[in-house]
């Protein structure tokens, strides 16, 4: 994990805690971020033809990423 420091709009944060039902600010930025890399990640899914799904495709897609 990367120690950081930077500004965030304190209601955004606020209503974002609210929304994700996190406790702490770390907290619910890290559940955005994921949020954002699954979000993501469905859409790539959702743009791959059909037709291209192959077992090998989908052994691919599934692999653990790391970002």
């Amino acid at each position: 994990m990367k120690r950081m420091t930077f500004n965030a709009d304190a209601d955004l944060l606020d209503r974002a805690q609210q929304v994700l039902g996190t406790r702490t600010a770390t907290g619910t930025i890290n559940r955005a971020l994921a949020d954002v890399v699954r979000r993501d990640a469905l859409s790539r899914l959702r743009d791959l033809p059909i037709d291209d799904l192959t077992p090998e495709v989908l052994r691919e897609i599934r692999k653990p990423r790391t970002f």
